[in-house]
């Protein structure tokens, strides 16, 4: 495993393959080997880079000034940008959706595609026009406080539970196994964090349709009902989107189904590749990391 070192930060990440750069971007709750799948899938054609985002597998919470956000992890990523030399796939499930689509916006020139698999980008319901929309997001908002409040009373597993069951369904967390129950306790803190940082978003719906690359997005047809709303908005809004819709298939799909993920996403990034072949883009050193206006 790598590591990347960074504002006082040490961001572990793994990398495997050769060929174009992938950067894949994990879930809360979860770490870069959730992508291990995804690395099997495109051995020999790409190279793919998994890292740990702050607070989960080897890389320590965000020790910067002031509270962790979204900005903060992007520009972490920026920097494994830059190392690559030339643009790179995105990736990004959930929380790492977010980032990803964060990147994605403020380096346009440095994003040859993007892949968005329901980002936790639930602001954008928050900001909606649509009574409706505005529901769906104060379902996560209850969700979120209830998670946190369990862990300020100690009672952690209580809140995990409440975590895993919302993105999984009613009994999830009664089928997780001692072992990764004890691992998903201990990262509590963190995705309290993710939600704070998230919901922290300011930037408005209209700033994502000037994304220019190809967007793939993924949504699971038994997945909660925020999660696929924010999937529409996004592909609705960002001009070049291609919307999968996996049925039978929750929150968790590229872990549930990399049968079916691994090779659509194989398959974007080989659209994405023969299309900048088309274009000649000049080689230098990303621009410093800034946000959209």
């Amino acid at each position: 495993m790598a590591v990347l070192e960074f504002s006082n930060t040490r961001l572990h990440y793994s990398e495997r393959g050769e060929g174009t750069p992938v950067i894949a971007l994990h879930s809360s709750a979860s770490t870069g080997a959730q992508w291990n799948n995804l690395a099997d899938h495109l051995h020999g054609v790409h190279r793919l880079i998994m890292p740990d985002l702050p607070g989960y597998g080897k890389t320590c919470a965000w020790p910067g000034q002031g509270p962790a956000n979204v900005e903060n992890e992007a520009r972490l990523i920026a920097n494994i940008i830059k190392s690559c030399n030339e643009p790179v796939h995105l990736v990004g499930h959930s929380w790492g959706g977010a980032v990803a689509l964060k990147l994605a916006m403020a380096l346009p020139e440095w994003t040859k595609s993007l892949t968005l698999i329901e980002p936790a980008v639930f602001h954008l319901l928050r900001d909606a026009d649509s009574d409706a929309d505005r529901r769906l997001h104060d379902t996560i908002v209850a969700m979120a406080g209830s998670v946190a409040a369990a862990a300020a009373c100690g009672a952690d597993e209580e809140g995990m539970a409440q975590f895993i069951d919302f993105w999984n369904g009613d009994g999830a967390w009664a089928r997780t196994s001692p072992r990764v129950r004890t691992m998903l306790r201990s990262q509590i803190g963190q995705v309290i964090n993710n939600f704070a940082a998230g919901f922290n978003e300011t930037w408005a719906l209209e700033e994502a349709g000037r994304i220019a690359c190809p967007v793939m997005a993924l949504m699971g047809m038994q997945s909660v009902p925020l999660a696929q709303r924010v999937v529409e908005m996004l592909a609705e809004t960002i001009p070049d989107t291609r919307l999968h819709m996996i049925p039978d298939a929750g929150h968790m799909l590229p872990l549930s189904d990399p049968h079916i993920v691994d090779p659509l996403i194989s398959g974007h990034l080989k659209m994405a590749d023969l299309r900048s072949q088309k274009v000649l883009r000049p080689v230098v050193a990303p621009r410093a990391f800034k946000l959209a206006a």
